[in-house]
């Protein structure tokens, strides 16, 4: 009697984890039959500025641009400094996870069960260039889901550089600045590959919020504080040493002024 019982219960578990499957599955194509393609984000497809120089080529006169002021730069001219600071705050688990990190999104909803919230979404570095790009920043779990599967698809097709190199070009770093090129060149009038540990710090405290964050907003000191807590999940990434986050913390940035055009009857 109790082999018979054992062997029905068996079955009943195999039959609903066949049912569980068979429903993941019809869900998954449901969603991928209006799904837009996650195809390259190359240079040429993303929005740029039209810069404007003065007769020498050195000197720039005015950026024209629509909704997006961006630059466009491989990887290999983003510093390493920046990339790190970037992955310690927004996805540690960056190079490990598929598209998606399965125990973040646990843990995640847990803390908004237990706090009856709705704002930890654990989305990975993948997932924020899926949405930022293709997708609405509505909370429904629809566009969530197109999201996972997304991801998991650009994370299939393209290495994880590649779609490092697309999220620093494409992510906004302030009011119509996009890209960590244009960002850097409008907040320290350098290029991104000369940017120092603080700098690269602050760069990355700005994607949480770009607006909020702004260096020319109402808000520096929260900036301020969010770039020291970046330096320290650097640090306990071990990225860098406990010595280089305390000098970090201690540099006193200086921010460009907002950009006038140069030249203004020329242009």
């Amino acid at each position: 009697m109790k082999k018979f019982k054992l062997k029905n219960k068996k079955r009943l578990f195999i039959t609903l984890l066949l049912i569980a499957f068979v429903g993941c599955v019809a869900v998954f194509f449901v969603f991928l039959k209006d799904l837009p393609r996650p195809e390259v984000f190359t240079e040429a497809q993303i929005n740029q500025s039209t810069k404007i120089y003065d007769r020498t080529g050195k000197i720039l006169l005015s950026s024209v641009y629509g909704e997006e002021k961006r630059t466009y730069i491989p990887l290999s001219g983003i510093p390493e400094i920046m990339q790190k600071a970037l992955i310690a705050t927004e996805d540690s688990n960056y190079y490990q996870h598929f598209g998606i990190d399965v125990p973040a999104m646990f843990r995640a909803i847990k803390i908004d069960i237990t706090n009856q919230t709705n704002t930890h979404g654990a989305s990975t570095i993948t997932q924020q260039l899926i949405r930022s790009t293709f997708l609405t920043p509505d909370k429904t779990i629809s566009r969530k889901i197109k999201e996972i599967i997304l991801s998991i698809e650009l994370d299939r097709k393209y290495s994880k550089d590649q779609i490092l190199e697309w999220y620093l070009n494409q992510v906004p770093f302030g009011i119509n600045i996009y890209g960590i090129e244009e960002a850097s060149l409008t907040y320290f009038q350098k290029s991104a590959q000369d940017l120092t540990l603080p700098e690269a710090a602050l760069m990355a405290a700005i994607v949480q919020l770009p607006s909020y964050y702004s260096p020319y907003g109402k808000h520096l000191d929260d900036l301020l504080v969010r770039k020291d807590y970046v330096l320290k999940r650097m640090e306990q990434e071990h990225y860098i040493t406990v010595e280089e986050r305390d000098e970090a913390m201690k540099v006193e940035l200086v921010f460009n002024k907002l950009p006038k055009t140069m030249a203004v009857h020329f242009v």
